[in-house]
């Protein structure tokens, strides 16, 4: 099952005598949710009840927030969610069509009742229900002037502009709820930011530059949701490893790395192999360390573990011992994964 979960593909960052290779793969969620739920129904709660409207919309206006943006972020972060969720192996997903009630701010309402949930898993077919319950966002903007140096014919010229930035905070609460009980299965308050920047020859014009502040929110929100999905669900993520290309002298070890970057791993461990007998031993350490490095990209983890401790333990490679952890990680967490997609299907 490990090996078919890793979908090999590589990609090549040439740094010095070392290459950054990359793979996607299945990883764990942070939280294991109980093995009959199958089938989620995502609801947005964030508006607020009509009574109290009015006095998120006036709080926004004298603290500088924007409520209405507010809303189309939750929106996107409900999108963010759906998005990764329906990206992974384990989940059916539904979208709720009504809106239910809530605080309309950052704070969390009561929990939903039981009966409101079951009516939901109910009317959707769904074994739990994931509500967006609380959304605030802040923004701030921070111009600063900025200098840029350089040289024409050999005269030192300095360029004045101004950066201005645009820094986005999001504070968003999640419930899972369970449709066999009607209780909170996971309750979490996540925290967002990013960043935004633009330069102009003004203050002025760096600013109107800037990603438009709804805007901003919207796409900080759909990053949100998308983390809370990494955090329910199995999802697809990238892994990076560093591979030795150059050994002196051994064309072998170049033309090995070109093989893995084609993907031909197995031809490349060949090569490996057979340069991890050298009697140089620098030869014989990154040859083994890179030997660990195509078992992983081949689905064999014990011998990969053997390699990487062969480089480290024979040879004396600091970068083996490190790889050694990072395997034994990627071990642990292909355990919880297989536990955690057991159920399916």
């Amino acid at each position: 099952m490990r090996l078919s979960l890793l979908c090999l593909l590589a990609l090549f960052i040439v740094s010095s005598c070392t290459t950054s290779v990359s793979f996607s793969g299945l990883r764990p969620a942070d939280v294991s949710l109980p093995g009959e739920v199958k089938s989620l129904v995502l609801v947005n709660r964030y508006k607020p009840e009509k009574k109290n409207a009015w006095l998120n919309v006036l709080e926004g206006i004298f603290t500088r927030e924007m409520p209405f943006a507010d809303a189309q972020g939750v929106q996107r972060a409900l999108e963010g969610l759906s998005s990764r969720l329906v990206s992974g192996p384990k989940f059916t997903i539904h979208i709720a069509n009504e809106e239910l009630a809530g605080s309309g701010t950052g704070k969390f309402p009561p929990p939903l009742t039981q009966e409101d949930v079951q009516r939901l898993c109910n009317q959707y077919q769904a074994d739990a229900v994931i509500a967006l319950e609380a959304f605030d966002s802040d923004i701030s903007v921070v111009t600063e002037p900025r200098q840029n140096k350089r040289t024409e014919n050999g005269v030192e010229i300095i360029d004045n502009y101004f950066e201005a930035i645009e820094t986005v905070q999001i504070t968003m609460g999640w419930r899972l709820y369970s449709k066999a009980s009607g209780a909170i299965i996971d309750e979490h308050r996540l925290f967002s930011a990013r960043s935004f920047s633009n330069a102009g020859k003004t203050a002025d014009l760096a600013r109107k530059g800037l990603l438009f502040p709804g805007e901003a929110i919207r796409q900080t929100g759909f990053e949100g949701g998308d983390a809370y999905g990494i955090r329910i669900a199995p999802s697809w993520v990238t892994y990076n490893r560093e591979i030795y290309t150059r050994a002196k002298r051994f064309g072998s070890m170049k033309r090995a790395g070109k093989m893995a970057r084609r993907g031909d791993w197995k031809e490349a461990a060949d090569i490996w192999e057979k340069l991890a007998a050298h009697p140089q031993q620098k030869v014989a350490r990154r040859a083994a360390y890179n030997r660990a490095v195509a078992s992983e990209f081949l689905g064999n983890y014990d011998e990969a573990l053997q390699w990487a401790r062969k480089a480290a333990d024979k040879f004396g490679s600091k970068k083996a011992n490190i790889y050694i952890s990072v395997l034994k990680s990627r071990l642990a967490e292909l355990d919880r994964l297989d536990q955690q997609m057991k159920d399916t299907n």
